[in-house]
């Protein structure tokens, strides 16, 4: 278990006044950590944003190489904390024992939804319609016809992404092929954290006639943009702006701004404004959207951005209804 504690001298009970008067904030990742360049490091520039701003002490907990934190670290950090954020499905059950074990603690859940506990608020993204808008654009730009897709662990989470983008492929071009694999299946998180294996799996796509991959697997996603790479063929990274890991070969990145939701959950804690309950960020409101495409936008014809544009204003008006299986749940 790699646990930064930033705030080690509170935790450690000295005495300084100073210390003791400035919260402390807990933040527990999701897979496979920070350095993902992706899911855990959109989020951490959110929660060190606020941290700048309010001046709280901070403790950081990651998950270990099999990609998961235990329970009891978990409550650990916690307890020991006066608001915690904690980012991804996994967290879910650990997030409401834990509400419910410390009635006094506050505690932030970023992708997954968590429901009448007064001191647990939930965000939840509308990654499906971000990817609709991805699965439409790689259609378009697409010379084979054939697409792809590589998920980390298959949870509902990232099958959304899946739909949003099949959905997408569909209305730009309903005879649009879609090649799909998942790294581990649900409930195995180290599908988050292998990069070679996305590697693989992305190659093994190319090969056959795909030409764009939408990559949503955390760290694994770097292998599918490597596979891009060194194939001169096209990835769609995922969550932060992914388009400079490799630039020319990211054609856009479906952005689900994590960093908006963290600092703005924490500030209404810091300034008194908790609010439990879930909040949905979507297209409507910027949680999610696709990147500048700063390297790429030569590939992509002014006519197809138009489209893109226009299919962006559908949904948000609900003239084009994406599937949102995680409503369903």
């Amino acid at each position: 278990m790699r646990t930064v504690l930033l705030a080690l001298l509170f935790v450690l009970g000295m005495s300084s006044p100073t210390l003791a008067e400035k919260p402390l904030v807990g933040f527990i990742t999701g897979s496979p950590g920070l350095g993902d360049q992706s899911f855990n490091d959109m989020a951490h520039a959110g929660v060190l944003k606020a941290q700048r701003e309010f001046g709280f002490n901070l403790v950081i907990l990651e998950p270990t190489a099999e990609a998961e934190a235990t329970e009891k670290d978990v409550l650990d950090v916690i307890g020991k904390t006066d608001v915690t954020i904690l980012l991804g499905a996994q967290h879910t059950e650990v997030a409401r024992k834990a509400a419910l074990q410390y009635p006094k603690k506050k505690c932030i859940l970023l992708d997954a939804a968590i429901e009448d506990i007064p001191n647990v608020s939930s965000v939840m993204f509308g990654q499906h319609e971000g990817s609709f808008l991805a699965g439409a654009l790689a259609a378009y730009v697409s010379a084979s016809g054939k697409i792809g897709f590589v998920g980390g662990a298959k949870i509902p989470e990232v099958r959304a992404f899946e739909q949003g983008y099949r959905e997408g492929a569909a209305y730009a071009n309903p005879r649009t092929e879609i090649l799909v694999d998942y790294t581990s299946p649900a409930g195995d998180y180290s599908g988050f954290s292998n990069p070679d294996k996305g590697f693989q799996l992305a190659t093994g796509q190319f090969e056959k006639g795909a030409d764009i991959i939408f990559a949503v697997a955390g760290g694994t996603g770097n292998g599918v943009i490597e596979a891009a790479r060194r194939s001169g063929r096209l990835a769609i990274g995922v969550d932060a702006d992914q388009d400079a890991l490799a630039k020319g070969s990211v054609l856009t990145s479906m952005m689900k701004r994590l960093d908006v939701a963290a600092y703005n959950e924490l500030k209404s804690v810091m300034e008194n404004r908790f609010t439990p309950g879930t909040r949905v960020y979507g297209l409507k409101n910027g949680g999610v959207g696709l990147s500048e495409m700063r390297y790429t936008r030569d590939k992509v014809p002014d006519a197809v951005m138009k489209k893109i544009d226009e299919i962006g204003k559908k949904i948000i008006a609900g003239e084009i209804t994406v599937t949102d299986i995680l409503s369903a749940k």
